[in-house]
């Protein structure tokens, strides 16, 4: 009874004061609104399950080096092996991701998303498809392996829900399929699979322990946890590592949760940062609304002394001015979820579907009973954080001063002002941390963009073509396609140059090889890694390598000539501590493999292959014609806009092959524009809380000059009317002002300082020392407290002392 007198008693005085009331509203619906639809993001992205059953029991195997935080493909030997030796995992499936060239049904050749599985795959999954049926025994062993399971948006989209889909065959990779499945609307690992066929390894392969080029997924039996499988797993390890310690040596078991494997962890830790951030923002926007009701207070505390003289206690005053506070939170909760549905939908949209497909939760992130119970709860803590300060200093007050009309004491005490001085300090100390980290995002961005800028992304257009190993078995087959495609292209009107590499620049295609290095030890620890390009003549001029030393690769670099290579100044300065490589000789694999050796001709500079590796990726190039490659990126530098000359350069691919399918067709703008964009989306939250915080901030500090300036009225009139000069009275309250915000500035600077150690680690490009930040950033703060000050101080500057001696 006593809750529901004090709503409408609450709700009574609000609507005295709309002006009030719809301050502390915006504000708090500004900080609830831009926390709630980050925590939507974060809850779909992180924390609600991933539609995969029993997903706690499900672990994910690959291997890694000495590093724990690495997870790659492992060799089938081993994968056996563990599946023998282990007494925790109840079973065990492999898996192997790929593209395929996929026709049929008088569709038009397309490149589809591949996994190759074990006969066992689906079982271990507890997934049964929705039509036809699941792999069966020996589907898996070469020969009988020319079964296909679609996947529910493959068969809707390309098959227009053919219901008899069933029992039908598709060429796929030039040889015939028969479908026997369709996935569940809702089965989505591995990520973004259009199809699945069964893994049919060679003989020699499923006995590799040099092939890295499966995953494996098992079931934890009952009884046992992820945990104990990958103690056990790490035992394994080491007897393998004593066993074959030519192939097995440093190599390790990864074996993880499936959330751990499935959540990328540059997402974590990206959106555990917004949160954190958002969370400040908040606190700033209830600072500001404390700050509010100290001011409103003061004029009630008549108010309150009457009460208090009529019985009232402390708590049950402290509890109504809450209530209140609370009743502000609530209505700005239902305000700030309007924010966040827009926030969300502005998010949802920005992402490209290309990229969205791979990201676990992104077609969940709505306003759904989470996200509303979470806002429910932040208006609350808000409420209260907001109002228990202001409500504790102004239940006690004191009743003899109160009571008096117009009594200057009852106007404030030292304790309001440490208060309301301390919520501003925090304000800018908030503030600046948010402000830094929008800066090193920026500046994270701004670095991203430039090193593109190199390629002059505006006119690149590229693709990527995969050709089929039984349509293209011999090596010149390929280098003869790849030549034509690249005369064709050069000869298309606005086409300016043409090249073939083995992966772009920001494409995702990369992969690197170990290499040996001629009259050198091979260190099994920390054996010689490069990316591995195959390149043709023209990559260098159309992607603007820059020659370093020694010379590029040429039309003159064919099967029948001299072996060569070329080698990255990053590669050149690890393996050759800053000598030169010229003349000397490398092969791929160890130093006993049957690869040729290859004499390196050329050094040439770092390129950045993607906008968050934390160094420029070494790498090695050779001669296309020497080492063809059947899968290729097709650079094609334009006079113009690059996708005007999409139409014909796909047209010139099916002048030399009509079935072969032309995919991942776009500018070099948008490859940048989609590699960084998850760097992109953190930026630009950072800039919002950012000019939030700054703005809040200024808000808070003006609002509190302002009623220091109104209650020292009387003060001001004095001083002035006793010859005391404006400009030192304007001093006084400027420098109290600027205390308070210098206060505020020294207890940010370290939490921002820590902000950017943990941005320098993510991003690249990025330095926690970085003086214009460090600098800039506090300046722009202090400038802004500054007008923040001047306003109120210059208006009492222009106080008649008369009035102002009369003001009590």
């Amino acid at each position: 009874m006593n809750l529901w007198n004090d709503v409408r008693y609450a709700v009574r005085l609000l609507a005295k004061s709309p002006g009030f009331a719809a301050a502390a509203i915006v504000t708090l619906a500004l900080g609830i609104g831009a926390t709630t639809a980050i925590f939507s993001c974060a809850d779909a992205l992180l924390w609600k399950p991933i539609p995969l059953p029993h997903l706690e029991t499900l672990a994910m195997i690959g291997q890694r080096g000495d590093d724990p935080g690495d997870f790659e493909t492992a060799t089938p030997a081993d994968i056996d092996d563990l599946q023998k030796q282990s007494n925790t995992l109840a079973g065990l499936a492999s898996y192997e991701r790929g593209l395929a060239n996929i026709a049929g049904s008088g569709g038009q050749p397309d490149r589809v998303e591949q996994a190759l599985v074990t006969a066992n795959f689906f079982d271990i999954m507890q997934v049964k498809p929705a039509r036809g049926r699941a792999f069966q025994a020996g589907e898996d062993q070469p020969g009988n392996e020319h079964e296909v399971i679609f996947s529910d948006n493959l068969w809707r989209n390309r098959y227009a829900s053919d219901p008899d889909i069933i029992g039908k065959t598709i060429r796929l990779d030039d040889q015939t399929y028969t479908v026997v499945g369709v996935m569940p609307r809702k089965y989505e690992f591995p990520l973004a699979t259009d199809l699945w066929t069964p893994l049919a390894l060679k003989p020699e392969d499923r006995i590799s322990r040099r092939a890295q080029l499966l995953l494996g997924v098992a079931r934890v039996k009952p009884g046992f946890t992820v945990e104990q499988a990958i103690s056990e797993g790490e035992g394994i390890s080491g007897r393998l590592r004593t066993a074959y310690p030519d192939t097995n040596k440093g190599r390790h078991f990864a074996i993880w949760p499936s959330h751990t494997f499935l959540v990328d962890r540059e997402t974590n830790q990206y959106l555990i940062m917004l949160l954190c951030s958002v969370c400040f923002v908040l606190l700033i926007a209830c600072a500001n609304v404390a700050n509010l009701q100290f001011a409103r207070a003061t004029g009630r505390l008549r108010e309150v002394a009457v009460r208090t003289a009529l019985g009232a206690n402390r708590t049950r005053i402290v509890v109504q001015l809450i209530t209140e506070s609370v009743l502000l939170a609530l209505a700005g909760g239902a305000l700030g979820l309007v924010v966040a549905y827009w926030a969300l939908n502005v998010t949802r949209a920005g992402m490209p579907p290309e990229i969205e497909k791979y990201i676990v939760g992104w077609s969940d992130m709505q306003l759904d009973g989470r996200a509303l119970a979470f806002t429910m709860a932040a208006a609350l803590l808000s409420g209260i954080i907001a109002g228990l300060a202001p409500a504790w200093q102004n239940s006690r007050p004191n009743l003899v001063d109160s009571l008096k009309e117009g009594g200057r004491g009852a106007s404030g005490t030292r304790n309001r002002h440490f208060l309301r001085n301390l919520l501003v300090g925090g304000e800018i100390a908030m503030a600046v941390v948010l402000l830094v980290g929008a800066s090193l995002m920026f500046h994270g961005f701004h670095n991203l963009l430039v090193s593109g800028e190199r390629l002059e992304p505006a006119t690149l257009l590229t693709l990527r073509l995969a050709l089929t190993e039984t349509k293209y078995r011999d090596p010149h087959q390929i280098s003869a396609f790849y030549r034509e495609v690249l005369d064709r292209i050069d000869a298309i009107p606005g086409v300016r140059s043409a090249a073939a590499v083995k992966a772009m620049p920001y494409s995702d295609h990369s992969s690197s090889r170990n290499f040996a290095i001629e009259h050198r030890p091979a260190d099994p620890d920390h054996p010689s890694q490069a990316m591995y390009q195959v390149a043709s003549p023209s990559y260098f001029a159309v992607t603007h390598v820059a020659l370093r030393a020694g010379r590029l690769l040429n039309e003159g670099d064919g099967p029948d000539n001299l072996r060569v290579v070329l080698v990255s100044e990053s590669t050149a300065q690890k393996y050759w501590n800053g000598k030169s490589p010229l003349g000397e000789r490398i092969k791929i694999g160890l130093e006993d493999s049957k690869q040729p050796w290859m004499t390196i001709v050329g050094v040439v500079a770092d390129m950045v292959h993607n906008p968050y590796d934390r160094d420029p990726r070494r790498a090695i190039y050779v001669a296309d014609q020497q080492f063809p490659s059947l899968w290729m990126d097709i650079g094609v530098r334009t006079a113009g806009n690059p996708l005007l000359v999409g139409p014909s350069v796909t047209a010139a691919v099916h002048a030399v092959d009509p079935e072969q399918p032309v995919s991942e067709m776009q500018s070099m703008e948008k490859a940048i524009h989609d590699r960084g964009i998850g760097l992109q989306y953190v930026e630009i939250f950072m800039g919002v809380f950012g000019v939030l915080a700054l703005v809040l901030s200024a808000i808070g500090v003006y609002g509190v000059m302002a009623y220091m300036v109104s209650e020292q009225t009387h003060d001001i009139g004095l001083r002035m009317a006793l010859g005391a000069p404006r400009g030192r009275v304007l001093a006084t309250i400027f420098r109290r002002g600027m205390v308070t915000a210098i206060y505020g500035l020294a207890a940010g600077l370290p939490m921002a300082y820590g902000l950017a150690l943990l941005t320098q680690s993510l991003i690249y490009g990025v330095t926690a020392k970085d003086p214009v930040t460090f600098i800039g950033i506090p300046l722009v703060l202090l400038a802004a407290t500054a007008v923040a000050i001047l306003v109120p101080a210059r208006r009492a500057m222009r106080i008649d002392p008369i009035v102002a001696l009369r003001y009590e």
